[in-house]
């Protein structure tokens, strides 16, 4: 599965538009139809733009479009859901304490939601998030869940959340395995993750990283 950003928005207008099916046209026709392929639009668009866009990109079949709107314009969310029933829609990434999601499972506007455990209130938060997901019949993808070591735990034992999200910052080529900053997490292979069940989240702490700090 791939994920892009979307590089243009409403401030292009319909060369924008244009030239953001081009973009997802050579995507698809690079990765093939047995690949998924998802659209992260990072809270740049209005409801309109973004029915114009998923109109438009509807060809290419994607997975989900993701977090289109500010994250606080909640009737804004609710107008996205009325007008594209169709697609599928995942956010929450800057959303913050359980409450948001809990608003947005109740009123389903999401079909996917993406607490960032680092950020939203860690695993109790995701715990609750999950649990108000799992009773309204939608999925949980944590956002970067794959990065860290408690998220990866966390996507494999809960119900709910089939897929881990990683994000890997490195040039063509490097193996996944170097791109990881902490020894002992695990790293995707083939396109899957299997968490360490070593003590600790299987992470591993050089005594040097540590060093600085001992007192004498």
């Amino acid at each position: 599965a791939f994920k892009l950003a979307c590089p243009y928005g409403p401030a292009d207008g319909l060369d924008g538009l244009r030239k953001n099916e081009e973009f997802i046209a050579r995507t698809r026709e690079q990765i093939g139809d047995e690949c998924e392929l998802m659209l992260d639009c990072w809270m740049a668009f209005d409801v309109e733009y973004t029915v114009r866009l998923a109109e438009t990109l509807r060809p290419y079949r994607l997975k989900w479009i993701e977090e289109c709107l500010i994250p606080e314009d909640l009737d804004a969310h609710i107008a996205l859901r009325s007008r594209l029933p169709w697609q599928t829609l995942a956010t929450g990434e800057h959303w913050y304490t359980h409450v948001p999601f809990q608003w947005a499972a109740s009123h389903k506007v999401a079909d996917i939601l993406q607490p960032d455990i680092n950020w939203c209130g860690g695993v109790t938060t995701c715990q609750k998030v999950a649990g108000a997901a799992d009773a309204a019949g939608l999925s949980v993808i944590l956002h970067g869940g794959g990065n860290t070591a408690f998220g990866q735990h966390f996507s494999i034992a809960t119900a709910c959340i089939s897929w881990l999200e990683c994000f890997v910052g490195t040039p063509p080529g490097v193996p996944l395995a170097e791109a990881w900053v902490l020894p002992g997490q695990a790293s995707p292979k083939d396109g899957w993750l299997t968490p360490s069940d070593a003590p600790g989240f299987g992470l591993e702490t050089p005594d040097e990283w540590l060093a600085p700090f001992w007192a004498e």
